[in-house]
């Protein structure tokens, strides 16, 4: 990551906290401080503290050279007794820093009541709505992790033949992604038959392809700590039943109908609407049992989601999915999804 967006992004927690009238923000979170430094971290190797005038990276001797040439204005400080968190909140107390805000939902029970007994304030979500819009250099990573995903997909489909398992798919779409530059595949929902009503299937090393069932696939990749979601869904064989075809088209025209909504300053609960209502005008609202889509970046979930009447306002460059789906238990199900970068008159699609 180039210094400049380092720059941007802590300026930008330093603008919320003058906003929260605080002085100081603390994150353990390995995305958060990846957002914050471009360094990719392990959980427990560092804590990051933002105060109005630096950034801080506590952490251990043995691991100051991986943050330390992120940026020159993220200052380090060696933590020198008991834990990474301590030494962080032994700095807030020498440099007597008053309120120190935490996301509560990125830390554990543990960790969480150590903060609140050295009297940090939990304030949830606070870099959530920085993270939801994407910077340029953000949405060209995305743009390559869908891009990597769509090519490894076309280059697999035409190799998916009855009698394979679905865990022999997982594995030959993995490879393909991996080798078209994916940093990391962490998730592949691959799903044959009444598996494809499971809407977080785990693939099966005996579950096999049979000729004339349902698929579903969903699945995406990491490409330089940003991650791509697709999901695809069809019918193996030439005997496709006229009532999967029907759904079919149903979860199409819901999906179509989202996107269609899909822009800047719209509402996510609206965009949600737009593909929900048509779905519950055809009787299956109860077989669509998820959210409409989600943000991607950091993480293949996070703000916004587009859920029932939320009033989230979903803002210019977030990167977001449309996703319907309808699902019969021990028959069948459909989820057909693509990842957008939202503009300011509309979307532009990531997947294809």
């Amino acid at each position: 990551m180039s210094n400049i967006f380092v720059k941007r992004r802590n300026a930008a927690v330093r603008r919320l906290l003058k906003k929260q009238q605080a002085d100081a923000y603390i994150t353990l979170s390995i995305l958060e401080q990846r957002y914050l430094s471009g360094v990719d971290l392990m959980q427990g190797e560092a804590v990051f503290l933002i105060t109005a005038r630096q950034t801080y990276g506590v952490t251990k001797q043995m691991l100051a050279s991986k943050i330390a040439g992120a940026d020159k204005d993220i200052k380090i400080h060696l933590a020198q007794l008991g834990g990474i968190l301590d030494g962080a909140l032994q700095l807030v107390r020498q440099k007597k820093l008053k309120k120190v805000l935490f996301d509560g939902s990125l830390v554990t029970l543990d960790e969480g009541e150590k903060l609140l007994h050295a009297g940090c304030v939990r304030c949830d979500g606070l870099l959530a709505s920085l993270r939801a819009k994407k910077s340029a250099d953000e949405a060209a990573k995305l743009k390559r992790a869908c891009q990597i995903a769509s090519d490894a997909f076309a280059a697999v489909k035409p190799q998916i033949k009855t009698g394979m398992t679905e865990d022999e798919l997982r594995s030959l779409i993995a490879t393909e992604m991996l080798r078209r530059g994916a940093d990391v595949v962490e998730y592949n929902i691959v799903a044959f038959g009444e598996n494809t009503a499971d809407v977080h299937h785990m693939p099966s090393v005996k579950r096999k392809l049979k000729n004339n069932e349902a698929v579903l696939m969903d699945f995406g990749c990491f490409y330089q700590g940003y991650v791509s979601d697709m999901t695809r869904s069809w019918w193996h064989g030439g005997k496709e039943p006229a009532e999967y075809t029907r759904i079919w088209n149903l979860v199409d025209k819901a999906r179509k109908a989202a996107i269609k909504l899909l822009k800047a300053g719209v509402r996510a609960g609206a965009v949600d609407n737009a593909a929900r209502s048509i779905i519950c005008a055809e009787g299956h609202g109860e077989e669509f049992c998820h959210t409409t889509g989600h943000g991607v970046g950091l993480y293949v979930h996070e703000r916004p989601f587009l859920r029932d009447k939320s009033q989230e306002i979903v803002c210019e460059q977030a990167a977001v999915t449309i996703e319907p789906g309808i699902y019969f238990q021990g028959k069948w199900g459909i989820r057909l999804e693509d990842t957008f970068l939202v503009t300011k008159t509309g979307r532009k699609k990531l997947t294809y």
